[in-house]
């Protein structure tokens, strides 16, 4: 293993993500490679910088962009509130408030632990396993390699660059990586989707039509659910640009839909061997 070899790999390797025999081949590279030595203690001592910069202050969503998401949720759930709340008789609903408000705050913290995790394996920037423009291609690649069915989704004018499998906590996922336009730059800036199975409803999102907006790290992540199937999509787009990714209308479509598509041939090589 040369210097090439090992540069795509480092990122992965510092953060205990490379497989045994990678592992292995790394660092005995290290060991007789000054200048890839040196190069990996900066790259440490900066990824521990820029994690204890961003935790200092994560700022929030935009306001707008949180209205414009939870209009209708808000809205509905403010009515089956009021509705329970009428039917119960002051005792009871003392109880019944408290136990209500423990779960939600339990599941919201769960729901914020798979957002950081989703946002600190996108900003790691893993190597791609796999370079497709084609969405039907990528699902043709995902094929078997997890428990489900991977439907990739189409964006509006957002491209598939390639894709790899990855963890969000303890579940494995697909990984797919867009390039999305932005307003202000002609210079494309990257989109992570991480796709999940969840049959056991671990992660409180809601449908389609009622997605969950979270943030952590100066990230915005859109998160909701297709059956058993999680999506989460992390983004350090600005607002303008995030309304462009998705469809203009919330509450009803707020996101691509994500039918699968025809199984074609595969005829993909992995990113590690394109150049």
């Amino acid at each position: 293993m040369n210097c090439r070899d090992v540069e795509p790999l480092l990122m992965a390797y510092l953060d205990g993500e490379v497989v045994e025999a990678d592992r292995l081949e790394v660092e005995r590279h290290l060991a007789d490679c000054g200048v890839c030595a040196k190069q990996s203690e900066v790259s440490r001592h900066n990824r521990t910088l820029v994690r204890t910069l961003a935790k200092a202050g994560t700022p929030p969503a935009p306001e707008s962009l949180k209205s414009r998401v939870f209009t209708t949720v808000r809205a509905e759930q403010a009515q089956q509130r009021q509705r329970r709340f009428l039917r119960l008789s002051a005792a009871a609903a003392g109880v019944a408030l408290c136990a209500f408000i423990g779960n939600q705050q339990w599941r919201s913290f769960q729901r914020r632990l798979y957002v950081e995790d989703a946002v600190s394996r996108h900003a790691r920037q893993f190597p791609l396993e796999v370079r497709l423009p084609q969405p039907e291609a990528l699902e043709a690649w995902f094929d078997g390699k997890l428990g489900h069915r991977v439907a990739v989704p189409r964006f509006p004018n957002a491209v598939a660059e390639g894709a790899r499998v990855l963890n969000v906590r303890e579940k494995q996922a697909a990984y797919i990586r867009y390039d999305a336009p932005t307003r202000a730059s002609a210079q494309p800036r990257q989109v992570g989707l991480f796709v999940f199975g969840d049959n056991g409803n671990d992660v409180d999102v809601g449908a389609r039509a009622e997605p969950d907006l979270g943030n952590s790290n100066g990230y915005n992540v859109v998160s909701w659910r297709e059956g058993d199937i999680v999506y989460q999509l992390v983004t350090d787009l600005e607002e303008d640009d995030i309304r462009d990714l998705l469809p203009a209308n919330p509450g009803r479509a707020p996101l691509p839909t994500v039918r699968p598509a025809p199984r074609p041939a595969l005829e993909a090589q992995p990113a590690s061997f394109q150049r």
